[in-house]
């Protein structure tokens, strides 16, 4: 089986890429997901989270409020590094049964996405890095609009993250998500079949 890495700075199309691939046939796991489900009421990492930054990283619903956390982690380089410290060993293992998971069903290709991939050297799982592009200005936008983060918020979020050049350099695939929606997915569908195409020959 072939195995996808899918990455891509934050707010720079990447999900959009990850949804054409499954529509092609393509099966793909959202690791960022997995962290609203961790944090989510009764999640696996709320006390633990909760314990480390103070009951006031907690929601009325008595989960995490990911704006409220992530306005202290992404200020404080320590403090998102014990959080990545607890998160991503778990996310990893959910990765891994994902994929055995496909393996086992047959499937040719299968992948995960996810934003930390080069970050935290998990990229060297994978058979192929996808990464996904958009002019930094582009990024920026999408972020604000998207997330209701104020500017300097978003500035600081785009700031912890790893130069998207740097990224893009380690790619074995780019997709260029700086045109319309339409023509990101087009890229994407010729991608996914080109490396259908890859795992069946």
């Amino acid at each position: 089986m072939l195995r996808i890495g899918l990455t891509g700075g934050i707010a720079s199309g990447k999900t959009t890429v990850r949804r054409v691939f499954e529509r092609t046939g393509i099966p793909m796991l959202d690791a960022d997901a997995l962290t609203h489900e961790f944090f989510a009421p009764g999640g696996e990492l709320v006390e633990e989270v909760a314990g480390h930054f103070g009951r006031a990283v907690l929601d009325r619903e008595r989960g995490i409020d990911r704006k409220t956390l992530g306005a202290r982690v992404f200020q404080n380089p320590a403090e998102r590094e014990w959080l990545n410290r607890v998160v991503h060993p778990r996310i990893w293992q959910r990765i891994g049964a994902f994929l055995e998971g496909r393996q086992e069903e047959g499937k040719p290709v299968a992948g995960v996405e996810a934003a930390l991939m080069v970050e935290t050297g998990s990229a060297a799982n994978y058979d192929r890095l996808v990464v996904v592009v958009c002019r930094p200005e582009q990024q920026f936008e999408r972020l604000v609009a998207r997330s209701g983060m104020n500017p300097e918020e978003a500035r600081l979020r785009l700031a912890a993250q790893m130069d998207p050049l740097e990224k893009a350099r380690q790619a074995d695939d780019l997709v260029d998500a700086s045109g319309t929606v339409e023509e990101t997915e087009a890229a994407a569908a010729a991608l996914a079949r080109k490396l259908l195409d890859r795992a069946a020959s």
